[in-house]
């Protein structure tokens, strides 16, 4: 693992974090081109049933692939995500190979869905935030017809023209996320679950857990990596280490102890306020997150951000990748009342 101890340590005292997975010695981890990329990403999934892992089992992978590499860990719980998607629509994938979901409306854009003959579906519109475009081989997609119904569907997507010149930043750029151009005739048959499945499910809320089991993950590679910065820290540096291990700790037990009740609600069947849930453990997890982040870049300062390649790459990536959760909004959400 380039930039890390030979054997990283457990990092908190409460429940050692997972141990990162090992990438392909050559891999170019910064820059690297599609092929080693597909090949690191396939190396990661292989080895693992996963619509069949249950939540406590699957945060752990997630931890563990957030601490391996934070790109690779946004692409691989794209797949995974997909892969139990299927699963919960009693759907195969489509061959062997890599799955995104690219379900972002972001600024008003997203696929609109018109009826075209008999069986076919004419699909236009342009998707935004499409982690893993021009590498992955489908991905599930919502599509949205006059009525506001939306349907899943399953799409062939390599071939998709693809828009790299919108992303100015430097963060998360191994995650290829970029803007794809949809317009295209399509098979009904292609459809994963009835009308309005994506978002009606049960499993669209605690989804969100998932992701923020990568946050965590990568807070632990960005924890690795100023360790392995800063062998003897300061009294002043000691001080911001330990704040971390102490956000990284409690970070990890929200998702782990939200895994948990999730287990423990499919093995009884429960009903559950899947979006209360949800929020308030991704709310938790990227508060831990984010403070992690501030505390990181005080302890290396400009010499740490600017001239280790590791961090220079890490806190920003996971920086950009949390901000997924929507503080104000979640928070809002949480203040409500009628919720307790």
């Amino acid at each position: 693992m380039t930039g890390l101890p030979a054997v990283p340590g457990p990092l908190t005292s409460t429940q050692p974090i997972p141990a990162p997975s090992a990438l392909p010695v050559d891999y170019p981890r910064h820059a690297p081109e599609a092929d080693p990329l597909r090949a690191a990403l396939q190396g990661l999934l292989a080895n693992r049933d996963w619509p069949t892992r249950s939540w406590s089992e699957l945060i752990e992978d997630l931890i563990g692939l957030g601490r391996t590499d934070i790109p690779l860990a946004r692409l691989a719980e794209g797949h995974i995500d997909a892969l139990r998607i299927l699963d919960q629509a009693d759907r195969w994938p489509q061959g062997d190979g890599l799955y995104g979901v690219w379900a972002s409306r972001s600024q008003r854009t997203g696929i609109k869905a018109t009826p075209e003959g008999e069986g076919r579906l004419r699909l236009e519109g342009v998707l935004r935030f499409a982690s893993g475009a021009g590498l992955l081989d489908r991905a599930l997609v919502p599509v949205w017809l006059s009525d506001g119904t939306h349907l899943l569907m399953d799409l062939a997507v390599a071939e998709l023209p693809v828009d790299s010149s919108r992303w100015f930043t430097g963060a998360m750029t191994v995650s290829r996320t970029h803007q794809v151009t949809i317009d295209t005739q399509v098979n009904v048959d292609d459809q994963v679950g009835g009308a309005d499945f994506y978002l009606q499910r049960s499993g669209f809320f605690p989804g969100g857990v998932g992701v923020a089991a990568c946050w965590i993950g990568g807070a632990a590679r960005v924890l690795d990596l100023v360790h392995a910065v800063h062998g003897q820290p300061s009294p002043a540096q000691q001080i911001r280490l330990g704040r971390m291990r102490a956000d990284l700790a409690v970070g990890a037990a929200t998702i782990r102890a939200t895994a948990a009740l999730l287990d423990r609600a499919a093995a009884e069947s429960a009903e559950l306020d899947w979006q209360a849930l949800s929020t308030e453990a991704r709310s938790g997890a990227a508060e831990a997150v984010r403070r992690l982040i501030t505390d990181a870049r005080l302890v290396t300062g400009p010499a740490g951000l600017a001239m280790h390649e590791g961090l220079a790459h890490a806190i920003p990536d996971l920086e950009l990748y949390v901000m997924q959760q929507n503080s104000d909004g979640d928070a809002s959400f949480l203040g409500d009342r009628r919720l307790a």
